[in-house]
This record gives C-alpha cells, structure tokens and sequence, in this order.
C-alpha cells in the first residue's frame, strides 16, 4: 500500500513539474489581440507588413502609444506621432476597419486605414530595414495630421 501511495506521489510531481515547464501553445495572434480586430484588408500584403498593421490598430485601439511608439521605425517623432494617432482614432480603432495595401517599387508599403462612420483616414508608411528585413511605421513631424 504504500508503495503504491509513493508511486502515486511520484506520478502527481512528474506530472506538475511537466505541466510547469510545459510549453505555451496560444498562437500568437490570441496573445498580442489582433484576433479580436474586426479588420478586412484589400490590396496585396505580405505576412510581416499585415502583422505590424495588426499590432499598431492594437496599440491605437488600446490607447498604448509608448507600445505603438515602439512600432516606428525608427524613434525620431515616433512619441509624438503615437501620441497624436491614439487621441485621433483609438475610439475610431473600436469600429469595423478596412486597411488598404499600395506596395511601392521601392522599399515602402503605403497602407490608408478607414474606419466604419469615421471621417477622414489613418494614412501609414511602413519601411522595409534591409539589415533584418522586418518593418517600421514611419514617423515625421505632423506625419498624423489630415
């Protein structure tokens, strides 16, 4: 009986000690909540330059501008311009939205984000970084106005 009781304790432990370094299986657009974007896209993105459209309409919609500033590539007026598209349209960010991709031939993607009963629109310019071939927003002094 009390061999059993040990094996039995043995087996609970591997268990919790299993399920603790068990790894995380959520994909990945559950974690950051683009999951819960009501957004349709026309034109032709790819994966990285609709993943970093995702994640700033994200950061819009949750008022995060330190988290959409980290978006920029690169930081100059990246604060500023975080802050001025989040007080514009993170409520607009809560409504059906319609993101429209114009690749360039160089190395930009112009992307004109529309949201349903809103006026006007969010204009973004994402740049391609050849050293590790990822994407930014770009940000310039009164790139957020209309």
């Amino acid at each position: 009986m009390r061999r059993a009781r040990i094996a039995g304790s043995l087996a609970a432990t591997a268990l919790l000690l299993s399920a603790c370094t068990a790894e995380d299986h959520t994909p990945p657009y559950v974690k950051d909540g683009t999951a819960d974007l009501d957004l349709s896209v026309t034109g032709q993105p790819v994966p990285k330059t609709l993943a970093l459209v995702e994640k700033a309409l994200v950061r819009i919609q949750r008022h995060d501008a330190d988290g959409l500033a980290k978006l920029s590539y690169d930081d100059k007026y990246a604060k500023e311009t975080a802050d001025a598209w989040v007080k514009k349209w993170g409520d607009a960010a809560r409504k059906p939205m319609v993101a429209n991709f114009l690749v360039s031939p160089k190395k930009y993607v112009d992307v004109t984000i529309r949201f349903k009963g809103v006026k006007g629109s969010l204009a973004l310019t994402l740049q391609e970084d050849t050293d590790d071939w990822s994407y930014g927003i770009v940000t310039r002094n009164g790139f957020y106005d209309d």
